[in-house]
């Protein structure tokens, strides 16, 4: 089946617009991905961006442990490590949190979290799993250019899913869910 074939056959399959928006752009970046690796067959260990190589990360194992195991004390984070460790799966908006938090807040390299994402994803794809992680560590070549808090909850308004995978907050009020640091004494006791 080439992508070609599928481009078409979803943006014919009368569909509503965005999720035929949404999946060719998914699809568009499987194959620049596919492309990236055939021309970069290092990219899923070095950096595209070669002065990227000599950056210092930190080689704390445990913090690493924690972030892989979802017991960093960030529920988005740790809600989106749990379902990864349990379904295989976390959703794209999520993955970009978790990554942000490993390489911005952990000072972490983001070929550690290529490799665990890469062992534990069920859907995992080496040239887009590289790819993602290298413009997530600032070495690939369409790096990010921002940092997603993961204090903020805008990946999960509701709170249902840190709830879900992190349920010793589930009784936390909303508004204190994503950041329960910040919550009065008498709303953690309570």
């Amino acid at each position: 089946l080439s992508p070609r074939a599928l481009h078409f056959a979803v943006r014919d399959a009368g569909l509503p617009r965005e999720q035929v928006k949404t999946f060719g752009r998914r699809l568009h970046w499987r194959d620049l991905a596919s492309f990236h690796l055939s021309v970069f067959p290092e990219m899923p260990w070095r950096p595209i961006r070669a002065h990227y190589a000599s950056h210092e990360w930190s080689g704390d194992a445990s913090a690493l442990r924690a972030w892989q195991r979802g017991n960093t004390g960030f529920p988005m984070v740790d809600a989106g490590m749990r379902c990864l460790y349990a379904t295989g799966w976390m959703h794209q908006s999520v993955r970009m949190v978790v990554a942000s938090f490993l390489i911005e807040y952990l000072g972490i390299s983001w070929v550690d979290g290529a490799r665990w994402f890469h062992d534990t994803l069920v859907d995992a794809d080496l040239a887009i799993n590289s790819m993602m992680w290298q413009n997530a560590g600032r070495s690939g070549i369409d790096q990010w250019n921002f940092v997603l808090s993961p204090e903020t909850g805008s990946q999960d308004p509701s709170g249902g899913y840190v709830r879900k995978w992190v349920p010793e907050l589930a009784g936390l009020p909303t508004k204190h869910l994503h950041a329960p640091w910040k919550a009065p004494a008498a709303t953690l006791s309570a």
